[in-house]
């Protein structure tokens, strides 16, 4: 059983909202992660073809599965929403300086990927500026006590 945040007074849209953003910050990861496998994946404007990478499909497929997680609890309201979307910006954002890094000096990987890695960087960065918000805090039960706090008492 997933144990809910109790209701905040905040709209619940706010937490749908931070929910959507996750869960399209995880595609992204997802696409990028199929492209370094050697998909040829159509973006409406073109293809998005990169050459095959396997670290790179490692680090992208556990940024995606933790943004994922993420957006599942947010969406659901679990009470570990906040510290899952925490976590998933953080650890997305390490995965990504470590991507530029290794593109910089091992080369690989194209302009495009060179573009995504900067702009994603950008959004995990300021991902985590955003959730430390207290209204993004309350709309994902940061401060909600949990269940296991209750117990203790």
């Amino acid at each position: 059983m997933i144990e809910r945040a109790p209701a905040s007074g905040l709209p619940a849209s706010r937490g749908t909202g931070v929910g959507v953003v996750l869960a399209l910050e995880a595609a992204t990861f997802v696409i990028f992660g199929a492209a370094h496998a050697g998909a040829r994946v159509p973006v409406g404007f073109g293809v998005l073809a990169e050459p095959r990478i396997v670290p790179a499909i490692v680090v992208e497929g556990l940024c995606a599965l933790l943004l994922g997680t993420a957006a599942y609890a947010a969406l659901t309201r679990a009470t570990w929403a906040w510290t899952s979307a925490t976590i998933a910006h953080a650890f997305s954002a390490a995965g990504v300086l470590l991507g530029i890094f290794a593109q910089q000096h091992a080369g690989g990987g194209t302009t495009t990927n060179a573009i995504y890695h900067r702009s994603i960087l950008g959004v995990m960065v300021a991902g985590l500026a955003l959730l430390q918000l207290p209204a993004i805090k309350a709309a994902l039960g940061a401060d909600a006590p949990s269940r296991h706090a209750e117990e203790a008492r």
